[in-house]
């Protein structure tokens, strides 16, 4: 049986001798792999930007390509930054941020490669938060920007106004404050604000739009103290924003008190038995359900 065993292992055209030649010969030796190109994206990155790689690498063998990293800001490792993505590295505006590449296939490692250095850029600012103030908007009332925002550098941010009224751009208002002289009832405002911290402007947000709502009338007169003989009177004025035209009524009055709807004047003819005091509340309505009230006390005395 040993015969035959020999006889079938030459007959397959090896022999100790062979295999000692071919692997001599330095056919079967292990070649490393080579990095051809690493870029650091995102390409244009900020200071809380995530970093990734894109590698191009050959291996001569066809092996599989493994890497080992290191990070390097401004020339310097980055202490325990070693993976494929850095993130939270403390990078701030200006830093130069490179890695360096060391490839390998498992058997033997390849030549280090260095990237090119990408920019820490400025941040842009960002608006938060944005409204009009007040949020029930009248014709007599001035209306306000509130805007919340931030600056990821820590810079000081200035904003630009730009104002709507019913969908058409109010060019000449360019500050935080739209007037009440620019608007009326029912009209649409809106704004948009850009930030700006002195080198890169921010993404510009718009508020939500409000409508400019019916404004009561304002009562601007103040009641009247004294009497002319056993008669009281007082003229009521009032003023409505929006020009509509003023109905006079009284809530509360001492019996026998009157007051023109139309001209809110009162008069009274004071009896012996009104003496003390008179609780009076007077109302000022536009007709579209806006109202506004006086109170005051009336007091009679008899000597």
């Amino acid at each position: 049986m040993a015969l035959i065993l020999t006889f079938l292992f030459l007959a397959g055209g090896f022999s100790c001798k062979g295999e000692k030649e071919l692997i001599g010969s330095g056919l079967t030796k292990n070649s490393p792999p080579q990095i051809a190109s690493v870029k650091i994206l995102p390409e244009k990155p900020y200071k809380d930007s995530v970093f990734s790689l894109m590698i191009e690498s050959h291996d001569p063998d066809y092996d599989r390509v493994l890497y080992r990293y290191q990070w390097v800001k401004n020339d310097e490792d980055i202490n325990g930054e070693n993976k494929e993505i850095l993130k939270d590295a403390s990078l701030k505006r200006g830093d130069l941020v490179r890695v360096k590449v060391i490839p390998s296939d498992g058997k033997t490692e390849g030549q280090s490669f260095l990237s090119s250095p990408i920019k820490i850029l400025n941040s842009p600012p960002v608006i938060e938060e944005i409204r009009i103030e007040p949020k029930l908007a009248y014709a007599n009332s001035d209306l306000k920007v509130f805007v919340k925002g931030y600056d990821k550098d820590e810079d000081s941010v200035s904003y630009t106004y730009e104002w709507e009224k019913n969908g058409v751009a109010l060019s000449e208002e360019k500050t935080d404050v739209l007037t009440r002289n620019r608007f009326k009832r029912g009209d649409s405002i809106k704004v948009t604000v850009i930030p700006n911290d002195g080198e890169t402007s921010g993404t510009a947000k718009s508020s939500e739009p409000i409508q400019v709502v019916n404004s009561p009338p304002i009562i601007t007169s103040s009641p009247s103290n004294g009497t002319n003989g056993n008669t009281y009177s007082y003229q009521v004025k009032a003023d409505d924003p929006d020009n509509d035209p003023v109905i006079f009524s009284l809530r509360t009055a001492p019996k026998g008190m009157e007051i023109d709807k139309e001209t809110g004047l009162i008069r009274w003819e004071i009896q012996k038995g009104d003496r003390g005091a008179q609780p009076i509340e007077i109302e000022a309505s536009d007709g579209e359900g806006a109202k506004s009230f006086q109170k005051f006390t009336l007091t009679v005395d008899f000597r």
